[in-house]
């Protein structure tokens, strides 16, 4: 294989791979965050200033317009992917430790991304280690969640119905985070290039954060400690990881990114350590190893499948805002 073919396929893993050290670090900062701020004043603020500075960076607003129109369904199925994957995941930070949180979201994740595989991208069919790395983490989730009910994990005992809540909340956000990935993945592919996603992405979340502090009279106040964390959140958190993400997800494979966000577990782990609240669960430890154990499996699967694959006559050439898969 030669070396650029390597790089070629390194570096969509490798981008992935930064936006999940940025994110577990992130999601330990937002746990505690979310403790004093409520999470829809988290989100609202820190996206506005995230999509103002996507949109207001982004020169050609005409070949914006002319792309979103086109792919329109995409564009509005990845806004509301969006909007719900953060308003739930900063909803389950409520309920569960980070490191726990996380490890339910990613244990969901390969087993929604396959199934969600059959219908929007069904030429493209996981591989038979990916199906069981998918089981293995299903069965690692499962694990955590018992250690949970019974009150072992680092955030000690919690109550039956905020244990559903916290379920149901990573649910959602393992669900609209393969959505995320799919639709990212479907509009690479038709031409968008990721400046133009990020330019529109957030005004669902916007909207609806907006709303629900509304309706719930949640907001709080503008104190140079909440805008310090608030700026942090937007601009390390979102702008700078989620644009590393999206250029990831253009190059890699959905199956392939939904396995390597396991990394989030091991680091969120590590991180939390600074959390003094939290005191750590070697349960939740055994199920993270069991999760990244299972994520090696899939993703070491993937990349051997593409390593073995004839290389290809032509590649796309990049759009004229930088990124295509």
């Amino acid at each position: 294989m030669s070396p650029s073919r390597r790089l070629a396929l390194a570096a969509g893993p490798l981008l992935v791979l930064g936006y999940c050290v940025i994110n577990s670090t992130k999601s330990v900062f937002e746990g505690a965050l979310v403790q004093d701020l409520s999470p829809e004043f988290i989100a609202f603020n820190s996206f506005v200033i995230a999509q103002a500075f996507y949109f207001f960076t982004l020169r050609d607003k005409t070949a914006l317009k002319a792309v979103v129109r086109r792919c329109l369904p995409d564009v509005i199925m990845l806004n509301v992917s969006t909007a719900v994957c953060w308003i739930a995941v900063l909803y389950a930070f409520t309920v569960f430790e980070p490191a726990m949180a996380n490890s339910m979201i990613i244990g969901l994740g390969p087993t929604i991304t396959i199934v969600l595989g059959f219908k929007l991208r069904p030429g493209t069919k996981a591989l038979p280690l990916e199906l069981v790395a998918a089981g293995a983490m299903l069965a690692a989730m499962g694990y955590l969640l018992a250690m949970a009910s019974s009150g072992s994990s680092a955030i000690g005992d919690v109550p039956t119905g905020e244990l559903v809540f916290g379920v149901v909340a990573c649910v959602l956000t393992s669900t609209s985070l393969s959505g995320v990935t799919y639709y990212t993945k479907r509009l690479g592919d038709a031409g968008m290039s990721v400046r133009q996603m990020m330019a529109s992405r957030f005004f669902a979340l916007i909207v609806a954060t907006l709303a629900i502090l509304l309706v719930r009279g949640s907001f709080e106040a503008y104190s140079p400690g909440n805008v310090g964390a608030i700026l942090a959140i937007s601009v390390v958190g979102v702008i700078i990881s989620l644009y590393l993400l999206q250029q990831g997800i253009v190059r890699t494979e959905p199956i392939t990114v939904s396995m390597l966000f396991g990394t989030n577990l091991v680091i969120t782990y590590a991180v939390q350590f600074l959390d003094p609240r939290l005191h750590q669960s070697q349960h939740t430890l055994i199920g993270v190893l069991a999760l990244s154990a299972a994520m090696c499996l899939g993703t070491w699967a993937r990349w051997h499948a593409g390593r073995s694959a004839p290389t290809p006559e032509t590649t796309a050439a990049p759009d004229r805002e930088g990124s295509r898969a």
